[in-house]
């Protein structure tokens, strides 16, 4: 289909790919989906500590599909309840276009900077200590001490 999508057909279309191409992706990469209904990744890294990837559709410009890269602790604080211990601040990869040939082919692309950069990074951040260690990642400031105790508790 080459002509351009409407706000329901690009989000049907995105719901699609993200069914077919990158639910299966992940699922590879030992990741699973957090619900049916939400468009979450997540891995369990041991230690009480999971890294989620939110998909989220931003409309600066001409719209674009962005990432958030989060990693939970669970003696911080519920996934539920959206309380994070820190956050990736890397540049990541977007997934944009306005025709569904266009949205499809971004989301290929997408998917192999993903393997070639995200994966990579969040194996290398996989512990408390290697994300201590990490200039990487945002720390809010909101717990900031809470947040830095448990991850050098956790780093020894």
């Amino acid at each position: 289909m080459t002509e351009k999508l409407t706000t329901q057909q690009r989000k049907k279309c995105f719901d699609i790919l993200f069914k077919e191409k990158i639910v299966p992706f992940f699922e590879n990469r030992g990741f699973d989906r957090y619900s049916k209904t939400t468009k979450r990744i997540y891995k369990d890294l041991g230690s009480n500590l999971t890294v989620f990837i939110y998909f989220e559709y931003k409309t600066f410009g001409k719209g674009f599909y962005d990432i958030t890269i989060s990693y939970y602790d669970s003696d911080f604080g519920k996934t539920e309840e959206d309380t994070y211990l820190v956050m990736a601040q890397i540049k990541k990869p977007t997934i944009k276009g306005v025709t569904e040939k266009e949205l499809e082919q971004s989301t290929d692309n997408w998917l192999v900077e993903i393997d070639s950069k995200i994966i990579p990074f969040i194996e290398q951040h996989a512990t408390h200590k290697a994300i201590l260690n990490s200039n990487l990642f945002y720390i809010s400031k909101f717990r900031e001490k809470e947040r830095l105790d448990i991850l050098e508790r956790k780093s020894k």
